[in-house]
């Protein structure tokens, strides 16, 4: 059985490591560096206060480390005025016990909205939350991540302050979305932990928290911890109001789960109730990706036309509607069919219609699944140029992808010396 998930950065450049003292009285920092990250700089101070932590502190129990952190160092990176190297933030995240993906993801944000032109429009909340909404749905993430990143940016960070605590978490709960949807998992989850604490949280707003948490945790590959998670979301189905597209969204993410840990006939059962419930609170785009999950997991089930059919649906829904990403996905999910079947020319033609959508928008998971079957079909022609233009990509994108794929694992094996 071919077994699949549904397919929903970092980097640093910095400062030349310290120079010795040759005095013997330790490393004398550079002063000549570029300004740094102001808001990066923010959240080390806040996650090193938070742990109690001087600075003093930190330069000691950094000493074991390959790149020592300085306390002068480390309050100029605090304060926007310097760049760490990876090295430093690899100390820092173990002196904090924050995983170095989540700070390294914060960090290639950060750098990312630096170099964004400023956003002259002015906005309300309510007004950004709409505008983010149909951002999401075009599957344009990475513009509505810029939006509700600018918006929490004026928005005070400690819940006694805030006069509108129930607009923030909202705002909050999508930055974590669309963190998920493209792939910086730790760094969603990180975000999520920290709001599930929040005491303004109302149930929806909780049970929302709780999914995304979910979603991170299986993106990572930490099922059981997702599992326990929505054990827990069950028990609270009876005591809460949270409206039905609630419940339907969490049997999504329950089918996926389940999808992942190989329970085929649990997910099916979930995605069709997920399905069901979608339809009957007229929830279009929610539908379609459910049809298009239901047809991902059929296909896992050996029922290939079934598979196709949902598919189709799927596939037609989004292409009238706009919605890109599951345009992508569902097309991404015929070139498996298509590849299984051994019609490698359909399987081409769907691969380089779904990476049209996917390579301009970024979704890297669905890029890189495309190419490995378009490097698989490179192979069995003996085509050796297109074997070297997608193994190009698949070298490139495959350290930038957290979650658990297939094809993922197929191509490490095969670049560690087994077969792909």
């Amino acid at each position: 059985m071919h077994r699949r998930q549904k397919c929903a950065v970092p980097a640093g450049t910095g400062e030349e490591a310290a120079q010795p003292d040759i005095g013997g009285g330790g490393a004398v920092e550079r002063q000549d560096q570029e300004p740094g990250n102001r808001k990066f700089g923010e959240y080390l101070r806040k996650v090193r206060e938070g742990r109690r932590l001087s600075l003093d502190s930190v330069e000691e129990m950094s000493a074991g480390f390959p790149e020592r952190v300085t306390k002068s160092h480390l309050s100029r990176i605090e304060n926007g005025l310097a760049y760490p190297t990876f090295t430093r933030l690899f100390a820092l995240s173990r002196i904090y016990g924050v995983p170095i993906a989540s700070i390294a993801e914060r960090f290639d944000l950060a750098l990312q909205k630096q170099m964004e032109p400023p956003d002259t429009v002015s906005r309300t909340g309510p007004e950004t939350l709409q505008e983010g909404r149909t951002l999401v749905l075009a599957g344009r993430y990475s513009e509505a991540l810029a939006l509700f990143s600018r918006a929490l940016e004026g928005r005070p960070d400690r819940a006694a302050a805030d006069d509108e605590p129930g607009l923030t978490i909202d705002l909050r709960l999508f930055f974590v979305d669309c963190l998920a949807h493209l792939g910086r998992y730790e760094f969603a989850k990180s975000e999520v932990e920290e709001l599930l604490g929040h005491p303004a949280l109302s149930d929806a707003q909780r049970l929302m928290a709780l999914q995304l948490f979910v979603i991170c945790c299986y993106r990572l590959g930490r099922y059981t911890v997702a599992v326990m998670a929505l054990e827990d979301v069950a028990r609270r189905k009876g005591s809460s109001d949270a409206p039905p597209e609630v419940w339907a969204a969490l049997e999504s993410i329950r089918g996926n789960v389940f999808q992942s840990m190989g329970r085929v006939q649990e997910a099916l059962a979930a995605h069709r109730e997920a399905l069901a419930l979608y339809e009957n609170a007229a929830m279009r785009f929610e539908a379609c990706r459910a049809r298009v999950n239901l047809g991902g997991v059929l296909m896992d089930a050996g029922d290939a036309g079934a598979s196709r059919r949902y598919l189709e649906e799927g596939l037609k829904e989004a292409e009238s509607a706009g919605y890109d990403r599951l345009r992508a996905v569902a097309l991404s999910l015929f070139v498996i069919l298509a590849y299984l079947s051994g019609d490698h020319s359909a399987a081409e033609a769907y691969a380089l219609r779904s990476n049209a959508i996917a390579r301009p928008r970024e979704y890297l998971p669905i890029v890189f699944r495309n190419c490995y079957y378009l490097w698989k079909i490179a192979h069995a022609r003996n085509d050796a140029a297109g074997v070297r233009t997608n193994e190009r990509t698949l070298r490139a994108y495959v350290g930038r992808i957290e979650e658990q794929m297939p094809e993922v694992e197929a191509y490490r094996s095969h670049a560690s010396g087994g077969e792909a």
